[in-house]
This record gives structure tokens, sequence and C-alpha cells, in this order.
């Protein structure tokens, strides 16, 4: 799709008018090209030498699967003299095979991080880690190298990782894809008198033919439920003429997609259809606004003044949206607190939503791409009382 313009959404396409993705049994995911490993890796290069540190380590599973193409339980990426990949014989084999463009060795075991990183780290003085990893291992690393001045260096990672490339983005449009074709399935198949359980278990069952899963736990509401913007599903039957809001992404290729759609079994009520059009509103208004340039934050607020000045701000209590990739939560984030500025090839939702205790819920979210001149909606799911 184009970018929207400034004065208008674009229309949405219908499902029915574009070619479902089609596989008759799942298949493993399949990783980006070697190129674009190693090309990220020249990045956290650059890091390095920008932050002026003697090395810098990545441990936690999601930024070593980022830079080096492996899924491992265990290993760790170091960035000396030059960058190499330390894991135990279980993934030897199958990292020497994925990563080829730096050296793989075979001394680091869980057991050996800190006695390994002792020996190696004696000249060191700075070194970057990641802010995430848990207090107990930073604790021991602190151990291990006591003369170390540790960076965290979370943020500039997760500003590398904010930035979608061109084989990103075409993975994000496969998985955002891949979720419309799993709901206009799901869609045709809920009907009255199924529990939401029911709905979530057919959910996941698409999930697993036409990706690998779940990016997310399949949230489902019924009734008063959708009030609840982060309800658990249970035995809560649907009923005729009564509201339904699923919230659902599929994971393909390893990348993350998520959606929710809110609609009524039947006939929805004029109030329902009321505060639907508020909601519908709020999303194309922020989705209007997108463009380099501008703060997250505006976004946010643009959003949340068209609720507020419907007479529904203390319904509307989370942010507007986040951004999406390897994880389905990842910074930056359409919120008042988030000061980022937008970027071409950074993806996130638009999801405002307005929850009524004891009646309903509606929230309608969106996957954004944006663009050098405005933002691409790449959900395709018509938004449909």
């Amino acid at each position: 799709m184009k970018a929207p313009s400034r004065e208008s959404p674009e229309p949405r396409k219908s499902i029915s008018s574009t070619p479902l993705i089609s596989l008759p049994f799942s298949v493993p995911a399949r990783s980006l090209p070697v190129s674009e490993f190693a090309k990220r890796m020249k990045g956290l290069l650059a890091l390095k030498a920008r932050r002026k540190l003697d090395a810098l380590l990545v441990v936690t599973e999601v930024n070593r699967y980022y830079f080096t193409g492996l899924l491992a339980s265990n290993g760790a990426l170091l960035v000396a003299d030059g960058p190499a990949f330390y894991t135990d014989f279980r993934y030897l084999i199958m990292a020497r095979a994925c990563i080829s463009f730096m050296p793989v060795r075979n001394i680091w075991r869980a057991a050996d991080e800190q006695s390994a990183l002792a020996k190696m780290g004696k000249g060191w003085r700075r070194v970057g880690y990641e802010g995430t990893i848990d207090a107990r291992r930073l604790e021991a690393l602190r151990k291990a190298l006591p003369q170390v001045e540790w960076v965290d260096v979370s943020g500039a990672l997760a500003e590398m990782r904010s930035v979608k490339s061109p084989a990103e983005q075409r993975a994000l449009r496969r998985a955002v894809r891949a979720n419309d074709v799993a709901f206009s399935r799901v869609r045709e198949l809920v009907c009255a008198g199924m529990r939401e359980w029911d709905v979530r278990n057919i959910i996941r069952r698409e999930m697993d033919t036409i990706g690998q899963g779940e990016a997310f736990d399949t949230i489902v509401c019924a009734g008063k439920n959708s009030a609840e913007c982060h309800h658990h599903p249970d035995e809560t039957v649907i009923r005729d003429n009564r509201p339904v809001l699923i919230d659902m992404g599929v994971k393909l290729d390893y990348y993350c997609s998520d959606m929710t759609r809110s609609f009524c079994m039947g006939a929805p009520s004029p109030f329902y259809r009321e505060i639907y059009r508020v909601v519908l509103e709020a999303n194309r208004k922020a989705i209007r606004a997108i463009r380099p340039g501008r703060a997250c934050a505006d976004i946010d607020a643009i959003a949340r003044r068209h609720i507020e000045k419907a007479g529904y701000a203390k319904y509307f209590d989370h942010s507007l949206g986040h951004s999406l990739g390897l994880e389905v939560h990842e910074a930056p984030s359409f919120a008042l607190t988030c000061k980022t500025i937008l970027k071409p090839g950074m993806a996130l939702t638009v999801e405002p939503g307005i929850y009524l205790p004891g009646r309903f819920g509606i929230r309608i979210e969106d996957v954004i791409l944006v663009t050098s001149n405005g933002c691409e909606v790449l959900s395709a799911t018509p938004a449909e009382a």
C-alpha cells in the first residue's frame, strides 16, 4: 500500500480481494540472509568504537540472534579485538554452520563464563553490556572483572533494532499479512455459543499452520470481558448481539505481528457504534499524523486528545502503541513519555481503546511502517463494528 495522505487514512484492502497464504502444513522459520547479520555486526563494531569500549558483551537470546542469526539457549557474543561467538558443544556445529562471518569457539559453558572472562579481560577498563541481564549474572561479571567500568549499551542496541532494514520490512509484511489471513479464517468460524477458550484454540491452531505459533498469548474477550484490555480467555460464552474483542499476532520467520479487532456478533447497539466511531477516528487521526521527524509522544497525544474530547479520557489508560520486530514489544513506543523522533523504517502499532467497566471495551490496532514522507498501514483487515 502507498503511504496514507495527511488528510485521510488510506482505504483498507478487503482480505477477500487479495490472495490468501495457503500452507498445507507448518514450516520451520527461515532466517534472513547471512549478509544481513554481517552488516549488523559492523554496526556493533562502530558502537564499540564510538563508546570507547575495550569490549562489548551480548548475552541475551534475542540480541544474540539479532547479531548472529543463531537461536540457542546458551552463548555469548564478545566483541574485543574482533568479534567472536562462544558456546558449548550442544550448539557448536550449528553455530559454525550459521555464523560464517566471525570465529565460533567452544569454550563457553554457562558455568565457565566468570573464569573465562577473568582470563580474557585482564587489560579491559570499559566493557559494554546489556542492562536487561539479570542482577545475579551482572554481579558475577563484576566479580570476574573488578577493575572494569560496566557501560550499559541496551539503549543503543534497542535504537539499532528500532529501524528495520529492507529485509526486515519484508519479513514484517509477511508476518502481518499472515496475521490478516489467520484472522479472516478465524472470523468465519466464530459464532454465538462458542467459549472464549474455543476461539483462542482455533487461533492458536491457525498460527501453528500459517507460521510458527503465537507472537504473544492471544486475547479473546466476550461481552463485558472486553473492558479488560488484557483479559485471559476463559469459559465465557459468546452471545448474539454482544461485543467480541480479539487481539492476536502470529510469528513468522522470527518476526512478530499484532492486531486487534472489535466487533459484535449480530447487531451492535447504537452506543457500541458511537464508542466504536470514537476509537476508529482516534486510530485514523494518529495514523494521518505519523511521519519522520515527529516525536512518538506527539502521536500518542493526538489520539488521546480525540478520546478526551469525546468524554472518555479516563477509559483510555494505556499508551497508543509500541514497536515490534523480533519481539512483539520493542522500542520506541507511542507513549506520552517517549520523546524518540520517528525515522523511516520504524514499525509500530497504533491501538487506541476505550474500556467501559461492566459494559464493553473497544480497541482497534494496526501495524504501520514509517516511510520517507508518512507511513504505510500494513494491516489489511477491515475495521468494522
